[in-house]
């Protein structure tokens, strides 16, 4: 038999021949993780708010007055994904007591007008730093208001009187 030399390669690049495919397929794994969230308040200027409560002008103190908030004058906000609990507690203000606070005059600190902020319209139960309102998350918007009471007091100078409560939601 007589076999010549070139064919040789080209049996051997005929024989070793590799297949490459035209395409390939693979997984590619989705997940999303939802984190336990709440907002609350509404947001000017930068910072996070619940708007005031107002409790109007008065020539004297000798009655009391009771106020109740409104959505973005007052009552609370909050927003937390379904089924999560939370708390809302408020602190005693400037006067740093929840069951003392104190507006103060805004010229002469040493002048005070006593009130207080409640949980109910009965103003029996107050909004505390401890116990506060808990409830659970619906997804959506939910308002707490807030109920505002100025006892029968002496009456103190004419003025302005203010103080700030901060609100904590926890989750």
């Amino acid at each position: 038999m007589d076999i010549k030399l070139p064919l040789l390669p080209a049996l051997i690049v005929l024989s070793f021949q590799v297949v490459i495919p035209s395409s390939y397929g693979a997984t590619l794994g989705i997940t999303a993780t939802l984190l336990p969230a709440c907002t609350a308040g509404t947001s000017a200027s930068g910072s996070t708010t619940f708007g005031t409560i107002n409790f109007g002008n008065y020539a004297t103190l000798t009655s009391t007055i009771d106020v109740t908030s409104a959505q973005l004058a007052g009552s609370i906000r909050v927003n937390c994904v379904n089924g999560l609990s939370y708390k809302i507690l408020m602190d005693g203000g400037t006067a740093g007591n929840v069951t003392a606070r104190n507006m103060t005059n805004t010229t002469n600190s040493a002048l005070t007008v006593a009130y207080n902020l409640f949980t109910t319209a009965t103003r029996t139960t107050i909004w505390d730093n401890t116990t506060g309102v808990s409830a659970t998350g619906s997804g959506a918007d939910q308002w707490y208001p807030v109920y505002g009471r100025v006892p029968a007091q002496t009456t103190p100078a004419a003025g302005v009187y203010t103080d700030t409560v901060n609100v904590t939601v926890s989750w």
